[in-house]
Order: structure tokens, then C-alpha cells, then sequence
């Protein structure tokens, strides 16, 4: 009975759909960003369900994996598109009225990384390093540590990548980013480089331009 209620749902919602919405980015998001789902399925992950419905919404793709929505709004969406992956998508508001579509793709290991991405709302890729800050290692370390001593400079040698997760907070704008050290490294070479980093996810927030770390 839920799957004829959405069904009906679908096609009467996407006649009338603004031209800046969450439901018509995912319709019109390019087939490699979600391999082996029908443009009627992206319908059914867009599609924005009665109070009265569980939001969750499931398709099964051509090779037989299942993409679950985990979380919606007219503004976002979050996908579950396999059992290491999460892509998120994001509408972002311009000075002039208009929108950018922001995506962030997450696969999960041992630890997650995250990338983060830029369209315009035709799916046009965005110049991402004049939008969000570049990411680096130096994010998640204290301003007020002596970076010369041989203790710190011992502890962060052994951090030889960056894995960090980011999320789109579905309430807002934001965009926040969690170290995944302890997950990667040893316990002991943790514990080592853990007093000089910070103990809070960062946060970065959306002013209609670019993003900026929030103070």
C-alpha cells in the first residue's frame, strides 16, 4: 500500500516542481553520481512523503544493491548508496536569489572520508577550493602549541594522511568535519599526537558566497 501511495505521489508532484528544489536536483543529478538508478527511482528517493508516511524510502539499483534515504527536506537530502557509501546533497541560497547544489560523498572503512563538491543547479561543476576551505591536516591541530617542540613534532609524524568526515546539517547550512585519527591510527601513536588536537568537529557556515570556519 506504501509503494502505490508513493507511486501516486510521484506523478503528481513532479509536474509542478519548482525549478529549485531537493526532488529536481536529485532528478536531474547525472547518472554517475548514482550508478545503475532509473530516472523514475531517483523520482521515488525524491519524492516528499505525508507526515503521515515513514520518510524512509528505498530502491533496489540495476546491480542489485539497495539506496536508502536516510534524511529530507526541501533543501537536502541524504543517501545511503551502498554499505560504505553516503551521499548528501544540499541546496545553498546566493545573494541574487538563486542556488548552488552542494554534494558530499562519504565512504566508510576502517575509518570515512569525505570529499566535498560544488554544482550549479544544472550540475555543472563548481570551482570547489574558492568555496570551502582546502582541506588539511593543520585543521584539527591547537593554535597554542609549540609546533617546534620534539614531543609534537614525534606525535605528528606518524599522521600521514587526512581522513575526515563531513556532513551537511539537515537544519541548517552548515557543514561540519570530524577528524578520523583514532580509528586510524595505532592506540599508542594516538595517544601520543591526541593533546594536541582539537576535541570538537569543526564547523563551517554558509554566507551566501562561500564557506567559512565558524568562530
Amino acid at each position: 500500500m506504501k509503494k502505490i501511495l508513493v507511486a501516486l505521489l510521484i506523478f503528481s508532484l513532479f509536474p509542478v516542481l519548482k525549478a529549485q528544489n531537493i526532488a529536481s536536483a536529485v532528478v536531474s543529478m547525472p547518472d554517475n553520481m548514482l550508478i545503475g538508478v532509473t530516472l523514475d527511482q531517483k523520482k521515488e528517493l525524491a519524492v516528499e512523503l505525508p507526515d503521515s508516511l515513514n520518510k524512509e524510502v528505498y530502491i533496489i539499483n540495476a546491480v542489485g544493491d539497495s539506496v536508502v534515504r536516510l534524511d529530507y527536506s526541501d533543501d537536502y537530502i541524504a543517501l545511503k548508496t551502498s554499505d560504505a557509501g553516503i551521499l548528501q546533497i544540499k541546496l545553498l541560497p546566493l545573494v541574487n536569489n538563486s542556488s548552488i547544489i552542494g554534494v558530499i560523498t562519504t565512504v566508510c572503512g576502517q575509518i570515512c572520508d569525505s570529499r566535498i563538491d560544488f554544482y550549479t543547479t544544472s550540475w555543472e561543476p563548481l570551482d570547489r577550493d574558492s568555496l570551502f576551505p582546502k582541506v588539511g591536516r593543520d585543521w584539527f591541530f591547537k593554535k597554542d602549541i609549540d609546533q617546534t617542540s620534539q614531543d609534537y613534532l614525534n606525535a605528528a609524524a606518524v599522521v600521514d594522511m587526512t581522513p575526515i568526515k563531513m556532513a551537511f546539517s539537515a537544519k541548517d547550512k552548515n557543514v561540519t568535519a570530524e577528524y578520523q585519527l583514532q580509528s586510524y591510527l595505532a592506540q599508542d601513536d594516538y595517544k601520543a599526537v591526541e593533546p594536541y588536537l582539537l576535541d570538537k568537529p569543526k564547523v563551517f557556515e554558509w554566507n551566501k558566497f562561500v564557506y567559512k570556519e565558524k568562530e
